[in-house]
């Protein structure tokens, strides 16, 4: 009986799981390899499934670095762990590092450890990405040096140049040399020199060509087949009224400049009211003017068009000015310093068609000025906006001593007075006494 109870126990026992621990392990990796000599290298020691370890870590050869590492985790389980050794060769050639010691499992397995591992170490690369010359058309740039990466050249004038570039180091190389078209204005080139390590270094040239194109764009004429155009190169709006019986009219014009291209001229179709046309002249350089002609042509009732009677505004701007505008408040105050001599003012209508009137506003005097804004609207209706504007200055200064005199008057006038009751009291002591002595006569 007790013998087949052991059994049955003995049974259970085997039955009942139990921990099981994997082999300790180790192996050796680096960063880089190979690793140029001067560079650092970074070894890392990975153990796996380790409780314990004794471990010494060395490296010899091209270079000389060694650390030792001992330990055991907490809780006696085995763990994964990694040590990094740094090593920086001096030389060309093999880094050999060597682990040597013992690593212990959780379940007490022990390992000895000899893992090796070679590292090829390299001649450092240049890194050296400068230039030693750097030309134009075969001319060394002006002011250049090696050190400086910016340059500018002025007053090209061609439409091409051969940039060449020579490198410090031969085995570096160069891109973004050779030849190169060059538009008017500036021109901006990059030569990029790339060492043989990889580093880069960029040296900018700004080339500005002469532009000697002309930009004249303005008209010698400008006309109008149907009514009457009073051109002036200075304005460049112009507006003609048409009967109705006008249904097209032909513009025409003419460049002051026989390079310069005009668009927008010929023959046009009028419908009633205002009819908007652009006439664009464009220089020999690209710039660019624009010409409006606004023809308006009545309806057949004799009328030219419905006149707008807007005459809000918007906005009303005065720089370095506090100033809130409401268009529904009519008057202001404003204080400005003495140094102000006009008031700059940007009234912005609501209505484009609307026109606007400011006065009084320029050589300000000291003290109060009435500045008037009146918006017309084109049927004509006006709508006025008062500022008073107060400029601090000799008013000021005057109304200050004016008040200074008053208080030395005042101050006079009391003094005078306390002297006048001095000498009033003055006369009655004597007075008194001489009324005394009449009382008692002299024996």
């Amino acid at each position: 009986m007790k013998k087949n109870i052991l059994i049955i126990i003995l049974m259970l026992l085997f039955m009942m799981p139990s921990k099981v621990f994997a082999a300790p392990n180790v192996s050796i990796s680096a960063n880089k390899d190979p690793v140029e000599k001067g560079d650092t290298v970074t070894v890392t020691v990975t153990i796996t499934d380790t409780a314990a370890w004794n471990l010494k870590i060395d490296g010899t050869g091209a270079a000389t670095c060694s650390k030792k590492e001992v330990d055991v985790t907490a809780d006696g389980n085995s763990t994964t762990k990694n040590f990094t050794l740094a090593c920086t060769p001096n030389q060309v050639g093999k880094i050999t590092i060597k682990v040597t010691g013992d690593i212990t499992s959780g379940s007490a397995e022990n390992k000895d450890v000899k893992e090796n591992k070679e590292i090829t170490v390299v001649e450092a690369r240049s890194s050296v990405n400068t230039l030693s010359s750097l030309k134009i058309d075969g001319d060394n740039i002006p002011g250049f040096s090696s050190s400086k990466t910016n340059y500018t050249i002025n007053d090209v004038n061609k439409n091409s140049v051969n940039i060449s570039a020579t490198a410090t180091d031969s085995k570096s190389s160069i891109s973004g040399a050779g030849n190169k078209s060059l538009q008017y204005g500036k021109n901006t080139f990059k030569i990029v020199v790339t060492a043989e390590n990889g580093t880069k270094r960029v040296y900018t040239i700004d080339i500005n060509r002469k532009d000697t194109r002309s930009s004249n764009n303005n008209l010698k004429s400008l006309s109008i087949d149907k009514g009457k155009i009073d051109y002036s190169k200075d304005s460049n709006s112009y507006t003609v009224k048409v009967d109705h019986s006008v249904n097209e009219v032909k513009i025409s014009a003419v460049a002051e400049d026989s390079k310069a291209t005009i668009t927008g001229t010929g023959t046009k179709s009028l419908k009633d009211y205002t009819n908007d046309f652009t006439i664009e002249v464009k220089a020999e350089n690209g710039a660019k003017k624009t010409y409006v002609v606004k023809v308006i042509r009545k309806d057949a009732d004799g009328n030219y068009g419905q006149l707008s009677s807007d005459n809000s505004v918007k906005t009303i701007k005065i720089p370095n000015n506090d100033f809130k505008f409401d268009n529904n408040v009519k008057e202001y105050k404003l204080l400005v310093e003495e140094n102000v001599q006009n008031l700059e003012m940007e009234v912005i209508p609501n209505d484009s068609k609307a026109t606007v009137s400011i006065s009084n506003n320029t050589n300000l005097k000291p003290g109060l000025n009435k500045v008037s804004v009146i918006v017309t609207s084109e049927k004509g209706d006006t709508n006025e906006f008062l500022f008073n504007v107060y400029k601090i200055g000799e008013e000021k200064v005057e109304e200050s001593t004016e008040n200074s005199n008053n208080k030395q008057i005042y101050i006079l006038l009391i003094i005078s007075f306390i002297e006048f009751l001095i000498i009033i009291g003055l006369l009655f002591i004597k007075n008194n006494k001489k009324e005394k002595g009449n009382y008692y006569p002299n024996v």
